[in-house]
């Protein structure tokens, strides 16, 4: 009890401020510890503040700003009367109330933005819904040529070809991996500038993700003749509750980058424990290149929009994916953290906190196995895009396991399920007529068993989410190569 009380003693000493003074405001006595204060000098004459209160009464204030002798304070203050005196008590919370003005300023500065121009020029907003309702139509329909380039320039990469003619297919590929990224930065900017970027937490298995996510970036690598690791801390949990769909997408902003600066060497992704108490865990995502690298003065640059470094003009891109990995980050409860030096490489970390799930769950087996010991899967795509069945149809096709029904919008595809029993659902969401989330919800009242993949060029209202695991087993982003395909296919077989 004695060190509890010296504890309390010490911190009283440094925060807190005794002044008692008589019923006509002055000053008895004090103990002078935030300010001076002369004995017999009135209370009003300390600052305009005790002016405007009645000090013969108890009462509270918090969060008073008082600039007293060069100092500015943010006290909570209180008043007691002790026999015909008043006792004045200044806790000061300077720390704190900054703490929290800073975090809150920080958190709402964009949505502040935006209700000022919302409510200053009508015809702003109106420029702004049709910029954005252009981007999303743009990037929807860009998406089908871009997925055609990727999936064609693969095919012919499987032929009999020479080696100068290999080396302009691995030309094209990169250029549409990259447009494809310059699009989907310019989509997500939007989304944040209108403040529509949500964010959905829910239960994942970040250990999946992981693995989908290297069975990509390894055939990136390959590609470009860079060597891939990857590391997940075995201390780290499989499943964490957070937003998967962000969390996927700052991963592959920052292999993008790491690829795109990196002519030579090794990329690495590691997932690393940090600390975990309970359900907390806070879990580090480092992404390592040996590429061009950022000078030292320039290294905080690389988050602010539209910049790009001088040693980096030479490649392409507009200047947005680490700001909107920052951006993403900070929505999610993390930051992050750049470490690097010119042409030996840099080290990008993402610190996220965030919660497991309340039940331990059992991984089921990786489904990828029946690529071994099963064959001829039976596989309907419901698709409208002609362009988007045909690269579907010759990225199955290159697979001996799998035999393909096209249904063109989503009433022949009940049909075909009402007629066929088939392993695996592909469906296009943007579908005239009967989308693919009201397709989906159809085809589970015929056959909740047969698991659907829903796959979609559009930047998708981030509320389609909710029906995750319910209506369908995953989404699938436009544009993907062959390799995310019949990944997401073998994983997601019933």
């Amino acid at each position: 009890m004695s060190i509890l009380k010296d504890l309390k003693l010490s911190h009283q000493k440094k925060n807190t401020q005794f002044i008692l003074i008589d019923n006509k405001g002055k000053v008895l006595e004090s103990d002078s510890t935030l300010f001076k204060v002369q004995a017999l000098s009135q209370i009003s004459d300390i600052h305009p503040f005790f002016l405007s209160i009645d000090t013969t009464t108890n009462n509270q204030f918090t969060c008073v700003h008082l600039d007293i002798m060069s100092a500015h304070l943010i006290c909570d203050v209180q008043l007691k009367q002790v026999d015909n005196n008043t006792l004045i008590i200044l806790s000061d919370f300077s720390k704190h109330y900054n703490s929290f003005q800073s975090l809150a300023q920080s958190r709402n500065e964009g949505a502040i933005s935006s209700e000022l121009v919302q409510l200053n020029n009508q015809l702003l907003i109106e420029k702004e819904s049709f910029k954005n309702t252009f981007i999303a139509n743009f990037g929807h329909e860009i998406i089908s040529p871009i997925m055609s380039i990727m999936t064609f320039t693969n095919v012919l990469s499987k032929t009999n070809i020479s080696k100068e003619q290999q080396d302009y297919i691995n030309v094209i590929n990169n250029s549409a991996y990259h447009l494809k990224a310059m699009i989907n930065d310019v989509l997500d900017l939007s989304k944040i500038e209108t403040g529509n970027l949500e964010i959905i937490n829910k239960r994942f298995s970040l250990k999946k993700l992981i693995r989908a996510i290297e069975t990509e970036y390894r055939f990136r690598c390959k590609q470009k003749g860079l060597s891939f690791k990857i590391n997940y801390d075995d201390y780290m949990p499989n499943y964490i509750v957070s937003d998967k769909t962000r969390i996927e997408q700052v991963i592959k902003n920052l292999l993008d980058n790491a690829i795109k600066y990196t002519e030579k060497g090794i990329i690495s992704l590691e997932i690393l424990k940090i600390y975990r108490h309970a359900r907390n865990i806070t879990f580090s995502i480092i992404v390592k290149d040996s590429g061009s690298g950022i000078d030292k003065q320039d290294q905080q640059l690389i988050f602010e929009r539209f910049t790009r470094l001088e040693n980096a003009k030479q490649s392409n891109g507009v200047g947005l994916g680490l700001t909107i990995v920052k951006e993403i980050i900070a929505l999610i409860n993390g930051s992050i953290t750049v470490e690097s030096e010119l042409n030996k490489g840099t080290i990008l970390t993402l610190n996220i906190k965030t919660r497991t799930p309340l039940n331990n769950i059992t991984e089921r087996k990786n489904k990828v196995e029946k690529q071994i010991t099963s064959s001829n899967y039976k596989i309907l795509l419901v698709e409208n895009n002609i362009t988007d069945q045909l690269s579907i149809f010759k990225i199955l096709a290159n697979n001996k396991d799998f035999y393909l029904d096209i249904a063109d919008n989503g009433q022949d595809a009940i049909k075909l399920v009402k007629a066929n029993s088939y392993d695996l659902l592909l469906v296009d969401y943007n579908m005239p007529k009967l989308d693919g989330l009201k397709t989906s919800k159809a085809i589970n009242k015929i056959d909740k068993n047969t698991p659907i993949v829903l796959i979609t060029g559009s930047y998708i209202n981030e509320n389609l989410r909710q029906f995750e695991g319910k209506y369908f087993k995953r989404i699938l982003n436009k544009p993907f190569d062959e390799e995310t395909l019949i990944n997401s296919i073998y994983m997601n077989l019933k």
